[in-house]
């Protein structure tokens, strides 16, 4: 398997306080295990097509505000990332990838953006595979706080399937119409949210392209209400990796604060992609 990670030392150095601090011990466990010798790695580099992806996603008011908080550059040069993976994803130059990020994106909304999020990475990302030509896409977000941002911004397009599992609040919707499904797992255990991944994943049969939002704020000694493990996270990769069978598998970091459970998770869930 041709397996892609994309890195740059700005997301540990300038990244957002609170999800920083675990980026680097993560990538540092990582290049330390015997199967990064198959790994890729990238560094992301910002570029216009991502300054124009940006625009088209959010509003220059925005824009704006990100910049007055100082996160305009390793925001972009986090979803640059994401696009970039895509891109290769799409174009038959890699079978799967791991995105780290300095910034997560699945709370910016077109025009606002709250925890920890300031551009949606996964949103730019799904507007560039569509000048691909990719159509139907899957994005799975298995972070325990609900994706608003993502639902904003694609919600009503039937042709990105979200599904999106959390735990914050009881913000359950079912659009079968449009292809949004918000489903309530608090406190899950990995038994239980692997069970409603069997359940939901069928949904997503058709797709072209799959994204998965991952959290380790799921994780059951991190700040997420998910009880998740990291042999869940390995045998939630495990399906995943089973259902994409040959379609393009795309991993995007989102929350968790912890560096000894990035440490464990993320190389956990790259190896699992193998």
């Amino acid at each position: 398997m041709r397996v892609g990670v994309f890195y740059h030392q700005d997301f540990a150095e300038r990244g957002y306080i609170t999800l920083r601090h675990r980026v680097k011990p993560a990538y540092d466990a990582l290049c330390k295990q015997e199967y990064a010798r198959r790994l890729k790695f990238f560094e992301p580099s910002i570029s216009q097509l991502h300054h124009d992806l940006l625009n088209q996603t959010h509003t220059e008011r925005h824009i704006e505000t990100v910049k007055a908080e100082g996160f305009h550059e390793v925001a972009l040069l986090s979803a640059a990332g994401v696009v970039s993976a895509a891109e290769m994803l799409a174009t038959d130059q890699l079978d799967s990838a791991f995105c780290f990020v300095g910034t997560a994106g699945h709370h910016a909304g077109r025009n606002y953006s709250w925890g920890f999020c300031y551009y949606n990475d996964v949103a730019m990302a799904v507007l560039r595979l569509k000048q691909l030509g990719v159509n139907k896409i899957l994005i799975l977000d298995m972070d325990p706080h609900s994706g608003d941002g993502t639902r904003d911004l694609i919600a009503l397009d039937p042709n990105i399937i979200h599904i999106n599992f959390f735990a914050d609040e009881d913000y359950s919707y079912q659009d079968k119409k449009l292809n949004n499904y918000g489903i309530l797992l608090d406190n899950a255990t990995d038994k239980v949210f692997l069970q409603a991944l069997d359940e939901y994943l069928p949904k997503a049969a058709g797709v072209e392209f799959i994204i998965v939002i991952f959290g380790h704020d799921s994780h059951c000694e991190d700040y997420g209400d998910f009880y998740l493990t990291v042999n869940g996270y390995r045998e939630f990769t495990r399906r995943m990796k089973s259902f994409s069978d040959t379609r393009p598998l795309l991993y995007v970091l989102s929350g968790g604060s912890q560096p000894q459970i990035a440490a464990q998770a993320i190389p956990a869930v790259i190896e699992s992609l193998l």
